[in-house]
């Protein structure tokens, strides 16, 4: 399994699982390309989640319209937390 897995979903993230779970890729890059190519195509995707496994990081996107937003949570310790060490 490669480093970094996609996920994706029509309805609340939190509800999905493994079965949410599409394919692992390489690199952020080529997982990014997935989730292009996925809000171009399925009508019925809302959002989609790259999970970093060697860092245990993940950004999650909302799908709408065929366009893509990085979803970045502000009620989330944990992302404080990342924010504040990307900006030392």
């Amino acid at each position: 399994m490669d480093r970094y897995a996609l996920f994706t979903g029509t309805y609340n993230l939190m509800m999905g699982g493994i079965k949410d779970f599409k394919r692992s890729y390489a690199t952020v890059e080529k997982a990014y390309e997935e989730v292009e190519r996925i809000a171009k195509n399925d009508p019925f995707t809302k959002w989609a989640q790259i999970f970093d496994k060697k860092t245990d990081t993940a950004k999650i996107y909302r799908i709408k319209d065929k366009k893509i937003t990085e979803d970045k949570p502000t009620d989330c310790p944990h992302s404080k937390a990342t924010e504040a060490s990307q900006v030392t």
